[in-house]
């Protein structure tokens, strides 16, 4: 028979040896304290068209109405960080995490063998694996797991490691309640921030999407208008892309916590060659056969050809 203290042990290592960067453990409860701001930031018209996030509050809060009986959140990192080549200015840019095959898949996988292994080589337990596909507030689960702090560019940062990390929860029966904060391996405490008086990520935004207090206002982030923006890209941003054609990087490129950011041991998340720095004429020239061909199995996919088309055309107005 296993203490808690000793589940909890054995179910980091297996993480670590999964791939994962980083767990930690936080007592299911319901993040009622954060309602009043969500609601006040959706109420603002900030979810822009993300209708998806103005749904299922209820669910969003309480992590113990996705599964019955809910103890534990297992919050788990994993980092998708590899070095890529410098870029050539001209060339088209993808976010880092796009470069390779797509997470949700990869991460999904890997969380719900750490789930079977639980069950069958531990301690009998129900669960559910979620990597970024419920409502689930993925960064603050993370902080309360004592894995890291919410930076002013509203990134999980985590304490040498950086912030180029994918999450992914299993929420889950277990209890492990009985571990002592002292242990590390489960705390109701999180790491306080360390970003101090550093604005070197809210300097750098080239639009002008981070408030500073690690909020974030997506209408005017580059992530949001290349991938989950449907319309026309407001002529405000013209100018300010510096290539981005799917996602951008700038908040995380210029913290100081990435300066030897960890790198990934997930081979999944290499970058393909086929993508990086692709020239202007690839996708001036792309036709949606190509489109597939090139970005089959990536995050990319969600922007879909007519919108890659789409920002690639808005940052060449000038030129043409």
């Amino acid at each position: 028979m296993f203490s808690n203290n000793e589940i909890a042990g054995a179910i980091r290592r297996k993480a670590l040896e999964l791939g994962f960067s980083a767990c930690g453990f936080a007592s299911v409860e319901e993040l009622t304290e954060l309602r009043p701001g969500f609601q006040e930031w959706v109420d603002s018209g900030r979810a822009g068209e993300m209708g998806y996030l103005e749904r299922n509050m209820d669910l969003r809060l309480d992590p113990g109405k996705l599964v019955d009986g809910a103890k534990t959140v297992i919050s788990l990192a994993a980092s998708y960080y590899y070095p890529i080549p410098q870029h050539i200015p001209g060339n088209s840019r993808f976010s880092r995490y796009a470069l390779s095959e797509d997470y949700h898949k990869v991460l999904k996988a890997r969380g719900h063998e750490l789930l079977n292994w639980i069950k069958h080589e531990i301690v009998p337990l129900t669960g559910r694996v979620f990597t970024d596909s419920a409502p689930i507030f993925e960064r603050e689960w993370a902080r309360r797991a004592g894995l890291g702090w919410i930076g002013k560019n509203g990134c999980l940062i985590i304490p040498k490691q950086g912030s180029y990390f994918f999450l992914t929860e299993i929420i889950t029966d277990l209890d492990l309640s009985s571990c002592l904060p002292s242990s590390r391996l489960l705390s109701s405490s999180s790491l306080p921030s360390s970003c101090g008086t550093c604005t070197r990520c809210i300097d750098a935004c080239p639009t002008r999407a981070l408030a500073g207090d690690g909020s974030l206002d997506p209408c005017k982030c580059i992530s949001y208008l290349t991938i989950e923006h449907k319309g026309a890209i407001p002529d405000e941003f013209e100018g300010q892309w510096n290539d981005w054609v799917f996602g951008c990087d700038v908040c995380q490129d210029v913290c100081p916590y990435n300066r030897k950011p960890v790198q990934s041991t997930i081979t999944e998340f290499a970058p393909r060659e086929s993508i990086l720095d692709i020239s202007g004429d690839t996708i001036k020239n792309m036709d949606e056969a190509a489109f597939k061909q090139l970005f089959d199995g990536t995050p990319v996919e969600r922007a879909g050809w007519l919108g890659i088309l789409r920002n690639f055309a808005f940052l060449n107005r000038e030129a043409e």
